[in-house]
């Protein structure tokens, strides 16, 4: 049995690296030279990685290693499996272009065995050394692997016992014994506590806010019998550590390293961080976004913005114009049309906008906008305008960028995913101050061409970038944060789902 499981090993790991090498014994002589024992230690320990340790190194291998630590088949099965882990740690698990069309990323490369053997040799012929050396140094998946360790820790100990009930509604100033444990989970999730009594005091409000804003509701300070607050808190703790590496495993998708200086979006819990280290300093700006509801999700990618468009103009995007423009207009009467675009400032014109057309002369009622791709739909830069007046361009095919709103005051709302996949960015003239630094594009410069209050234009302004700037958009459902809490929000998009299907974990 132990020896057809190591021949479908060796056909897996064959299949798996053969764009790398002619065969997959290249890579096994690499490693065949690590004791294992070694090998052993690494696999048992791996679960720091966010993988299942045990699909490395099984059972039944640990007891052939304690009869008979020099077995062959042993030997070879040990050197399959370690090479699996450096994969899966360093390119992920599941291969991200099979998770959906909200994922807009492909398969890394593995190192080719000579690669390998030069990282190796690097690494001491530690095989330890060398699976770190290979694993994600994004500050996101260090901040999760950190905080899988503290979870996984309180799992195996028993400090994270199943929650009592909440029997009565608990709020500021109240007493019960049950605001014990409830403290203590908090503190687990990193929210500091004044102390471990059972007053519900002024730092658990802050607390409760704080959840409840991450479960996406208006904030009440209170906890509820059997409400969302208390089951947030009353999640167990295996659940939350398969949260937790279900976004590692998103996190492997990228690459190893970030930049000195790149823009983070979290799109599970609508949040925007910019960190710029060049140079030896440190500057960071972080705020709120709104991006995709969860039937026109924002994709999973990363890209980068080229340009800055002032003023810019919105081509209604063909979800949009399919599924809402159109079917606007096919509710208004006839000679409500031209009122209906006037009052917004859409224009309709064909497809190279090289042709206006009275949008009245056009019968919307009998289109099928599935069929008939020759019209579009532009609005005007204004205000207004659903693009707001700033729009920061990417390369990407997908029409997806980040761009300033005309309904800034959604920002206020704990529910921001309403977009239709872009991303609206709370502080659009400050990220656009920060981006033309150095240029003749000053804040106040920004704001002189910016539209005012009535205005409607005629043109837009593009400004070119000197520097490009990353940008990762990742739908991470936890996040330990620069305060040092942990926080979690609901897998709206459903790839935890998805993943779990694809993977095991």
């Amino acid at each position: 049995m132990e020896l057809v499981r190591l021949m479908g090993f060796l056909t897996v790991l064959s299949l798996a690296l053969s764009a790398n090498a002619q065969n997959s014994k290249d890579y096994l002589v690499v490693v065949d030279r690590i004791p294992v024992s070694e090998l052993r230690w690494v696999m048992t320990q791996s679960g720091d990685h966010g993988v299942n340790a045990k699909s490395y190194w099984s059972d039944s291998m640990e007891q052939t290693f304690l009869v008979d630590p020099l077995n062959p088949t042993l030997r070879n099965q040990a050197s399959v499996n370690y090479l699996r882990l450096l994969q899966n740690v360093s390119t992920g698990i599941v291969d991200p272009a099979l998770v959906g069309v909200d994922v807009k990323l492909t398969k890394k490369k593995f190192p080719t065995a000579i690669e390998l053997e030069t990282a190796l040799a690097a690494a001491g012929q530690n095989p330890n050394v060398l699976l770190e050396s290979m694993s994600s140094q994004m500050p996101q998946y260090l901040a999760l692997r950190d905080s899988l360790r503290k979870m996984n820790n309180a799992c195996v100990n028993n400090l994270w016992p199943a929650l009592p009930k909440v029997k009565k509604t608990l709020k500021l100033g109240s007493k019960d014994p049950i605001v014990i444990p409830l403290k203590t989970r908090m503190v687990q999730l990193g929210y500091p506590m004044n102390s471990l009594d059972n007053v519900y005091d002024d730092k658990v409000v802050a607390a409760v806010n704080d959840i409840q804003w991450n479960l996406r509701f208006k904030p009440d300070s209170k906890i509820s019998p059997g409400g969302k607050t208390w089951k947030y808190l009353n999640v167990s703790c295996q659940d939350r550590m398969r949260q937790i590496r279900l976004d590692m495993e998103k996190l492997r998708w990228f690459p190893q390293y970030v930049e000195e200086r790149y823009i983070f979006v979290n799109l599970a819990m609508s949040y925007f961080s910019l960190v710029d280290k060049s140079g030896g300093g440190f500057y960071s700006m972080s705020f709120r976004t709104i991006n995709g509801r969860p039937e026109r999700k924002s994709p999973t990618m990363k890209d980068k913005i080229v340009y800055i468009v002032i003023n810019p103009f919105w081509v209604v995007p063909p979800t949009i114009f399919r599924e809402d423009k159109v079917e606007e207009i096919k509710n208004l009467w006839p000679w409500e049309i031209r009122e209906y675009f006037d009052t917004r400032h859409y224009q309709v014109w064909n497809k190279s906008f090289t042709q206006r057309f009275d949008p009245a002369s056009i019968d919307w009622y009998n289109m099928d906008p599935n069929q008939d791709a020759n019209i579009y739909i532009r609005q005007s830069p204004h205000r207004m305008n659903a693009l707001g007046s700033l729009k920061f361009m990417m390369t990407n095919s997908y029409a997806i960028y980040l761009h300033d709103t005309n309904q800034r005051e959604l920002f206020a709302e704990p529910h921001r995913l309403l977009s239709s996949g872009c991303v609206r960015v709370e502080k659009p003239v400050d990220l656009a101050e920060y981006l033309m630094k150095g240029t003749e594009w000053d804040r106040a410069a920004i704001e002189r061409y910016m539209a005012k209050p009535g205005e409607v234009l005629d043109k837009d302004t593009k400004v070119q970038l000197k520097q490009q700037m990353p940008v990762y958009m990742v739908f991470l459902t936890s996040q330990l944060s620069s305060d040092g809490i942990l926080r979690f929000a609901e897998d709206s998009y459903r790839q935890g789902t998805r993943l779990l299907r694809l993977g095991a974990w």
